[in-house]
C-alpha cells in the first residue's frame, strides 16, 4: 500500500477516511482519564485529524501527532479554530505538535522519550507486511514502561482494505514483550461497517498494554515469526 493511496483517499475524503470519528473515542475517556496523562508525552501515529488530540492536549505534558497527509493537519487546525506556527514539517501549537511526514521515516530524536502510544486506527490502517513494518519502528521509539493503548476491529468476513480485521489472538502474537490488558470487546451489530459491507459481526477491541523489556536486535526475527503463524 503506497502513501499515494493515503493521499487519494484523503482527496476522495469519505472514501477511506469514514474512521474519522466527530468526537472523542469513548475508550480513551474510560481508561485514559486525565489523572492517567498529567505529565505524560504522548505519541499518537497516523492521526489524521483525530479529536482525540485535543483531549490529549487538555491534559497530557506533551502531545506527538504523525500524519503523512497535510490536508488532514490542516483540517485539524482550521476546523477545531486552534492557531499554529509551522517549522518545516512541524505544525506547533502551544504542547501539541503534528508531525506531517511518513511515520516510518520517525526517529527518536523526533519523538523524545514516550510515556503513551495511542493507536486508535493505524494498525489496523495497514496491510500485514506494513503492520510488521510500523511494529518494528514503534519498538524503536518506545522504551519498556511505555504504555500503548490499542483499538482493534474483529470482523467476518475478512477485506482486503482497511481498516483490517485483527483479533485478540494476532495482537498478542504482535505484542509479546508487553503486558497486555483485554479492556474493551463489545460486539456492535448496529455499527457502519456492518451495514455497509454486509458483515456477519463486528467487535471493537480494547487493548491497554504496558511494554516490559526491548526486543533489540531480536526484533525482526520476533515479527517475522509473528508474521508466519498466520
Amino acid at each position: 500500500m503506497e502513501a499515494q493511496f493515503w493521499v487519494k483517499s484523503w482527496e476522495l475524503e469519505g472514501q477511506y477516511t469514514s474512521f474519522h470519528r466527530r468526537d472523542i473515542h469513548p475508550y480513551l475517556l474510560q481508561h485514559l482519564p486525565p489523572s492517567t496523562l498529567a505529565g505524560k508525552t504522548v505519541l499518537i501515529p497516523l492521526c489524521g485529524k483525530t479529536l482525540d488530540l485535543l483531549y490529549f492536549s487538555q491534559f497530557a505534558r506533551k502531545v506527538i501527532g504523525v500524519e503523512l497527509v497535510e490536508k488532514a493537519v490542516l483540517q485539524f487546525f482550521q476546523e477545531n479554530d486552534i492557531p499554529y506556527q509551522r517549522c518545516g514539517n512541524r505544525f506547533n501549537s502551544g504542547n501539541l505538535t503534528i508531525i506531517c511526514g511518513d511515520f516510518f521515516a520517525l526517529t527518536a530524536e523526533d519523538t523524545g522519550s514516550l510515556d503513551l502510544v495511542y493507536d486508535r486506527a493505524s494498525l489496523v490502517a495497514l496491510p500485514r507486511p506494513m503492520r510488521l513494518t510500523y511494529l518494528q519502528k514503534l519498538e524503536e521509539l518506545t522504551h519498556p514502561g511505555t504504555t500503548y493503548f490499542l483499538n482493534t476491529l474483529e470482523y467476518a468476513p475478512s477485506m482486503e482494505t482497511p481498516p483490517f480485521s485483527i483479533d485478540p489472538t494476532e495482537v498478542s502474537r504482535y505484542f509479546t514483550n508487553y503486558a497486555i490488558r483485554h479492556v474493551e470487546s463489545p460486539v456492535l451489530p448496529n455499527h457502519g461497517m456492518v451495514r455497509k459491507y454486509g458483515l456477519s459481526f463486528l467487535i471493537e477491541h480494547g487493548f491497554v498494554m504496558k511494554k516490559l523489556y526491548n526486543l533489540e536486535q531480536q526484533t525482526s526475527n520476533a515479527y517475522s515469526m509473528a508474521a508466519s503463524a498466520f
